[in-house]
């Protein structure tokens, strides 16, 4: 049995008391619609299920969401989809930075006991340090060292 038939026979769409909306010539009953909804959003599996699959239904059928519906469907939908990377994009400039300094010759890290001594050689890492801090950015050598060690693209 299919997510919209077990909210038919739930009652949601043969309501008992104020209806939200029509669907197929049934009324959606408010008060059933808002505890579906209430239980999906508290992350009830088969709630969930039920109110996707009416959502769709109404959907193809090119009705509107009543705005309860709707209101959940956008909030379930952002938590499935990829969660935003704040500094991706800015860590990813990094990354390309020490790969272009690394094809001039350049190792992208090094050795954590040279850090602060002058007469280390330069690394990547360290070498893009000091140009950001010379722009009024400050990130540590340690910190970019980090950035490309976890980066996939290395």
């Amino acid at each position: 049995m299919d997510a919209l038939e077990k909210a038919r026979r739930s009652g949601l769409l043969e309501p008992d008391g104020p209806t939200v909306a029509t669907v197929g010539g049934r009324l959606i009953d408010h008060e059933k619609a808002v505890d579906l909804i209430a239980a999906a959003a508290a992350g009830d599996k088969q709630a969930d299920a039920q109110v996707s699959a009416t959502a769709i239904w109404l959907l193809e059928r090119g009705r509107g969401l009543p705005d309860t519906f709707r209101e959940l469907e956008i909030s379930l939908w952002r938590a499935r989809g990829p969660k935003p990377r704040g500094n991706r994009a800015r860590n990813l400039q990094y990354c390309m930075a020490i790969s272009m300094l690394q094809e001039h010759g350049f190792s992208p890290t090094r050795n954590r006991a040279a850090h602060g001594d002058a007469e280390a050689t330069e690394s990547g890492c360290s070498i893009l340090s000091k140009a950001l801090a010379g722009m009024g950015r400050r990130v540590s050598e340690q910190a970019l060292e980090k950035i490309w060690e976890k980066s996939p693209n290395r």
